[in-house]
């Protein structure tokens, strides 16, 4: 296997805490470990130059857009850029973004006649409506989107979900599902679960569109049509919703059944909180394949999810987690199902050790693999 030399253009990399984010890193990581070279060219997100020495960064100034930290717009810097694309001297242009950075993709890897090659993690219309409230605005972006994708040589995504979503926005491209690979967990603390102790979790960012809203009305229902009270519903991560979550528990009469743990960094404490809960409970149109259920899994705690949506796609319904359509009864039902079927329960984590998913390795190469497949086809359509 020769060595690549890869340029990874994104908007979305450290200290960005999110699926993207951490999906990129292990990627790259890997592809490092594997002996290849990765130059990411990514925003500096306002902030001062930051230590990831890990990695080979080429940061771009960036402007900031709203409340949320990460979402900027890379500021005009053309020729350093490409000075520094030049320097590099990379076999191919690798793009996962959808605005600014994926746009200096294809502009620098039509200029120096370079393969792209683009992996999209995101449902973005979901993510521009929810930042713009503007549909004119979104129905723009994503037009945008459809046509940075249509000219890269090559598009991956990571669920069967997304295939259909892309080629919804208007890609034409042939797309290949290549999944998040998973993580060798660091050892944590865990007990043998107690059946009778029912405590719920969500992971991850408090945002509008992880739907974490759907959840408390289903808990809600659940307390008031099973008479059922006894549960905890913790909520580890961080993010501009939690007011109007912490005030709608209220409403709902669950405010001193849900706890708001805040951001978790230390990943031992993240385990632990996994293996002791009875059930994730991650009902997101959002996400695709998400590394939430993917960890859960790996600390031996089933998963709720939503059928027909890419988060549930790893799901084998009653055997290695669970599944319910997108309406709160039926989601309602499922939980109470979960939590008097202790039988059932069992079953699935006795599953749980067999849960089906790759390392980083292995998708690494995969990878790797591609890239391979695209820059040896460009070499064929430039010599032609």
């Amino acid at each position: 296997m020769e060595q690549l030399k890869i340029a990874l253009f994104t908007d979305s990399f450290l200290p960005g805490k999110g699926g993207t984010e951490n999906a990129i890193k292990n990627l790259v990581l890997e592809l490092q470990n594997q002996n290849h070279l990765v130059r990411i060219y990514c925003p500096d997100y306002h902030k001062n130059e930051q230590n990831f020495e890990d990695f080979s960064i080429f940061r771009v100034k960036s402007l900031k857009l709203t409340d949320n930290e990460m979402m900027v717009l890379p500021s005009l810097c053309k020729k350093a850029i490409e000075k520094d694309l030049k320097n590099f001297n990379p076999n191919l242009i690798y793009f996962c973004s959808a605005s600014g950075m994926a746009k200096w993709a294809v502009k620098f890897g039509k200029k120096l006649k370079l393969p792209i090659v683009a992996t999209i993690h995101t449902k973005f219309h979901m993510a521009f409506y929810n930042s713009s409230k503007s549909k004119l605005l979104t129905a723009i972006l994503i037009k945008s989107l459809a046509n940075k994708l249509n000219h890269a040589d090559a598009v991956t995504t990571v669920s069967n979900d997304m295939v259909q979503v892309l080629k919804n926005y208007g890609c034409k491209k042939e797309i290949k599902v290549i999944r998040n690979g998973l993580n060798n967990l660091p050892p944590c603390n865990k007990t043998e679960k107690d059946l009778n102790k029912i405590s719920f979790l969500y992971c991850g960012h408090v945002i509008k569109v992880k739907n974490i809203q759907f959840t408390l009305k289903c808990l809600s229902d659940l307390k008031k049509r099973y008479k059922f009270d006894n549960f905890v519903f913790n909520i580890a991560g961080s993010g501009n919703y939690q007011k109007t979550l912490q005030k709608l528990a209220k409403k709902l009469n669950i405010e001193n059944n849900v706890n708001f743990l805040g951001y978790i960094s230390d990943k031992t404490k993240l385990n632990e909180l996994y293996a002791n809960s009875y059930l994730s409970l991650f009902p997101s149109l959002f996400d695709n394949d998400s590394l939430v259920i993917i960890e859960s899994a790996q600390n031996n705690t089933p998963a709720l999810a939503l059928f027909g949506y890419g988060c549930g796609e790893r799901i084998i319904d009653g055997e290695t987690g669970f599944l319910a359509n997108y309406n709160e009864k039926d989601f309602t039902n499922k939980i109470w199902e979960v939590v008097n079927d202790k039988k059932l329960y069992q079953h699935v984590l006795n599953n749980l050790k067999n849960f089906k998913g790759e390392n980083w390795e292995q998708i690494t190469k995969q990878y790797v693999s591609f890239f391979e497949e695209q820059i040896q086809k460009h070499k064929n359509k430039i010599e032609q």
